[in-house]
C-alpha cells in the first residue's frame, strides 16, 4: 500500500455510512468509480450555480473555489481574505430540494455569503448572540489554520461536539471571534451566558414523542442541536435511566434513556435517519452524567448496538477525512516531510466498521487513533502484504516513544518516528488475539 494512498468519502451527496459500505464491499468496482464520477459532475455544476449566486448577492471582490476543501473563498477588494463558504451542507441540501425549489437554496447561499458587521459595541451584540452546537473537528480545523488566533469562540461538548457563539441575523450566522470578546472586554462565560438567554427566550419547541420514552426536537432555525445545551428541556422528556442524545443534524435532537432497550432502537433508527439530512452535525450517541455529557455505547446485547456504533464510527471517518486532507495540504505548503495516514473503514463478517491505519518504515508519519495498525517495509515494493497486522492496543502497551501523542490536534493523532523491531513483529504476530478488534 502506498504512502500516498487517501480515502475520500465525503462532499458527494451520499450518506457516508452508505458511501462507506459500498466502497469496502464493492472494492474499487466500475460500478463505484461511475457513480463517484457522477457525483463529481454534478458537484462542478453545482459550483458554478453556486458562484453564480455569491456574485448576485455581492458584486465586489474575487471569489476564489477551493476544490480540496469543498469552499469557496470571498477575496476582499482591497486583497485581504474575507470568509470562507463551506459547501458540503448547502450542497445536501441543494440536492434534497426539488428541482423547482433549489433556486431558493442558491439565493440563500448568497446571502449567507455576505456577513454581517460586527457590533461595535457589546450592547449592541448582546441581542443577537445565540449559541450553535457542531461536530467539534469544524471548530478544531479553524483554531489550527489560524495558528495562535482562534477565529472562533468555542468550547467542546460531550468530547466530540461543540457549542460556540454566534451573531444572529435573518440572513446569516456570523461566529464571534475570540478577539472580537476581548475587545468588548467580555469574557467567554458572561457572552455565553447572555447567548444563552436569548436562545431561551427563542420560541419554545415542544417535544415530540415518537414512542414512548423517546423524543425529538424537530426545528427548522439551525438551533435546534442547540437545545442539548437546555438541560430543562432534554429532562423534560421521561426517560428509563441517565438521558441519552444524538445530535443528527442542526435541526434535530434525539433522546432517549440508557436504561431503555426499545427506546435506543428507535433513537438509533431516527439518528440513522437525521444524518442523511441537510446540515449534518454528528452520529454519536452522548449520555448525560455527572461529569456533563459522554459519548456512549449500549452493552453488546443491546439490538441498537451495532446502529450506534456504525453512527458514530462514520463521524470518525468523517472528522479524520476532513483533518488528513487539511494537514497533507498543510505539508505540502510548508514542503514537510512528514506522512499523514488516512483512517481506513473496514467491514468485519458480523457486519461492523472498524478502522485501520498504515504504519510505514518510510520516514515519519501522523496516525490516526485506530482499531487496527498494518505494519508495511516499504523496501518490499507497494503491492506486498504487511509483515504485521496489530490490534492498536497491543501497539499502544509495548512501541513505548515510538508511537507519541500528538499535543494540539483533533481527532488526535500519533507521531511515529522508527519502526518496530523484526523481534518485536514476530512477538506481535505470534499472540493469537493481536487482530480481536475491541
Amino acid at each position: 500500500m502506498s504512502r500516498n494512498t487517501q480515502w475520500k468519502v465525503a462532499g458527494f451527496g451520499v450518506s457516508a455510512l452508505v458511501l462507506i459500505a459500498a466502497l469496502v464491499l464493492a472494492n474499487g468496482s466500475p460500478e463505484v468509480h461511475e457513480t463517484l464520477s457522477s457525483a463529481r459532475s454534478d458537484r462542478e455544476e453545482y459550483v458554478q450555480l453556486a458562484l453564480a449566486a455569491l456574485r448576485d448577492a455581492d458584486p465586489t471582490g474575487e471569489l476564489k473555489y477551493d476544490p480540496e476543501q469543498f469552499l469557496i473563498q470571498r477575496i476582499a477588494p482591497d486583497g485581504g481574505l474575507g470568509m470562507s463558504l463551506f459547501l458540503a451542507n448547502f450542497y445536501r441540501e441543494y440536492q434534497a430540494t426539488p428541482p423547482e425549489r433549489r433556486g431558493e437554496v442558491l439565493a440563500r447561499l448568497g446571502r449567507a455569503g455576505v456577513l454581517p458587521e460586527a457590533a461595535a459595541t457589546y450592547e449592541q451584540a448582546r441581542p443577537l448572540l445565540r449559541l450553535v452546537v457542531r461536530a467539534r473537528d469544524t471548530f478544531e480545523a479553524f483554531s489550527q489554520q489560524a495558528g495562535e488566533s482562534a477565529p472562533v469562540s468555542w468550547r467542546p461538548v460531550g468530547e466530540v461536539l461543540a457549542e460556540a457563539i454566534v451573531q444572529d441575523t435573518p440572513d446569516a450566522m456570523r461566529y464571534v471571534p475570540t478577539e472580537e470578546l476581548a475587545r468588548w472586554g467580555i469574557s467567554y462565560e458572561q457572552a455565553r451566558a447572555d447567548a444563552m438567554a436569548n436562545l431561551r427566550r427563542m420560541e419554545a419547541v415542544p417535544l415530540r414523542h415518537l414512542t414512548l420514552g423517546v423524543c425529538a426536537i424537530f426545528t427548522n432555525d439551525s438551533y435546534g442541536a442547540s437545545r442539548l445545551l437546555l438541560d430543562d428541556v432534554v429532562r423534560g422528556c421521561e426517560v428509563k435511566g441517565d438521558p441519552v442524545v444524538v445530535v443528527p443534524n442542526r435541526d434535530t435532537v434525539l433522546i432517549t434513556g440508557a436504561d431503555d432497550a426499545t427506546g435506543l432502537l428507535t433513537l438509533a433508527e431516527a439518528a440513522l435517519e437525521g444524518v442523511q439530512a441537510p446540515r449534518p452535525v454528528d452520529g454519536s450517541a452522548l449520555r448525560l452524567t455527572a461529569d456533563g455529557w459522554k459519548p456512549f455505547l449500549p452493552g453488546p446485547k443491546s439490538p441498537a448496538r451495532s446502529i450506534l456504533e456504525n453512527l458514530a464510527f462514520t463521524s470518525k471517518v468523517r472528522g479524520y477525512q476532513d483533518q488528513t486532507d487539511r494537514l497533507r495540504k498543510q505539508q505540502e505548503q510548508e514542503h514537510g516531510e512528514v506522512f499523514v495516514a488516512s483512517l481506513l473503514p473496514v467491514k468485519d463478517a458480523e457486519g461492523r466498521y472498524f478502522g485501520q491505519t498504515v504504519w510505514s518504515n518510510e520516514g515519519e508519519s501522523l496516525l490516526p487513533r485506530a482499531d487496527v495498525i498494518l505494519f508495511v517495509d516499504a523496501t518490499l515494493g507497494p503491492d506486498a502484504p504487511p509483515v504485521a497486522t496489530v490490534r492498536w492496543d497491543l501497539v499502544v502497551r509495548d512501541a513505548g516513544t515510538l508511537l507519541m501523542p500528538e499535543l494540539g490536534v483533533y481527532p488526535e493523532r500519533y507521531r511515529v518516528t522508527g519502526f518496530p523491531s523484526k523481534e518485536q513483529l514476530q512477538r506481535w504476530k505470534a499472540d493469537p488475539t493481536a487482530m480481536d478488534v475491541p
